[in-house]
């Protein structure tokens, strides 16, 4: 909960009749308004993700809502981004988005950074808010949010979407993970976005939707907060779960994971392949499906630091002669490393040999 003096803040009648439904929720109520009005919050991005959370921000009276974004709006953004019609197409959507978000709630003070948020950057800007909402949707923005997030004590919600998917999660709060434990940088991520692996339209609204929810709680003081959690929902076969977050305490450079005498590489036909013997497929599940060794199970580098699938692992593989393969070595001794950190015995599996062409 945001900690401001409410007592100095007033409502006009306009305002109260706006808020009314709000007012008489027992989690809300006066104070709560109050607490949103005098709140200052972030939006990284105005695009798929950026436009439900800034509508929704803007409806529930949120007092200063930040915007930073440097994008043209094009005409394949117009089945996602909610905020926009043909007649914007070629504008700004930063300056497009001020003025219409003005015309729904005039009480809302809307401010316009139009850039693209970066190292540099982020600091002189995101100083000035209480939380920041990562609409972004590349990895360089979200780790400069990260970083200047954790260094200026600012509360990050972060959200993602792909194809049917979504993930949010709130980082940074009171102690509580930051989005580097869920991605670490030494995970070396591909970049996918909307262009390039497609979206269901919807999915951002829902995504975004979600991510303003937190933000009100958070303000507010009330409801469960996603704290160590990571939220993942696929809405085409109505799946949905929450897994735990490790915070981590290790930080691997690249020659250290490269010269280290302690991990054994190893080559596949030299394991005696029997009922003690179990290699782990860090692959993405579809890699998996298509070729695999035997042997293995598929558990891919993103969820292997997840309290669930160490659990899972130490209580039954204990006795396993573990083992690690992938495509590429750097990902295998990155995977070694957090087992070994965990206090797991492992081998990383010599893949030069085993690569499909």
């Amino acid at each position: 909960m945001l900690n401001p003096n409410i007592n100095i803040v007033d409502f006009t009648e306009e305002e109260y009749s706006l808020y009314s439904k709000h007012i008489i929720l027992n989690e809300i109520g006066l104070n709560g308004q109050k607490r949103l009005k005098t709140a200052k919050v972030l939006v990284v991005g105005a695009g798929g993700l950026g436009c439900p959370i800034l509508l929704y921000l803007t409806l529930s009276g949120i007092g200063y809502i930040g915007l930073i974004d440097d994008d043209n709006i094009n005409l394949s953004n117009l089945t996602r981004q909610i905020l926009y019609t043909h007649k914007d197409i070629n504008n700004k959507k930063a300056r497009s988005a001020q003025h219409i978000l003005k015309n729904i709630n005039p009480n809302v003070k809307i401010i316009t950074h139009i850039c693209y948020l970066n190292y540099y950057n982020a600091k002189e800007i995101i100083q000035y808010y209480d939380i920041i909402i990562d609409g972004s949707d590349n990895f360089i923005t979200r780790y400069s949010i990260d970083y200047i997030c954790y260094k200026l004590h600012k509360v990050h919600i972060y959200g993602a979407v792909q194809e049917f998917n979504n993930q949010i999660s709130v980082c940074n709060y009171q102690g509580g993970h930051r989005y580097s434990d869920i991605y670490p940088r030494i995970m070396n991520l591909t970049e996918t976005n909307c262009n390039n692996s497609g979206i269901l339209g919807i999915i951002t609204g829902q995504t975004g939707i979600k991510q303003t929810t937190e933000t009100i709680k958070l303000i507010i003081g009330h409801g469960q907060i996603l704290k160590n959690k990571l939220r993942i929902s696929n809405s085409y076969n109505l799946q949905q779960k929450t897994i735990s977050i490790y915070q981590l305490k290790y930080n691997f450079q690249i020659n250290f994971l490269y010269n280290d005498k302690k991990t054994k590489i190893s080559d596949y036909l030299s394991y005696n392949l029997h009922e003690v013997s179990l290699i782990i497929d860090i692959r993405d599940n579809e890699e998996f499906l298509a070729y695999h060794l035997s042997h293995s199970i598929n558990i891919p580098l993103n969820l292997l630091i997840v309290n669930k699938s160490i659990f899972f692992l130490t209580r039954n593989y204990k006795n396993k002669i573990l083992s690690i393969y992938c495509n590429t070595m750097y990902r295998s001794l990155i995977a070694s490393h957090i087992l070994q950190y965990n206090k797991i015995e492992c081998h990383v599996i010599n893949s030069n040999r085993y690569n499909k062409k």
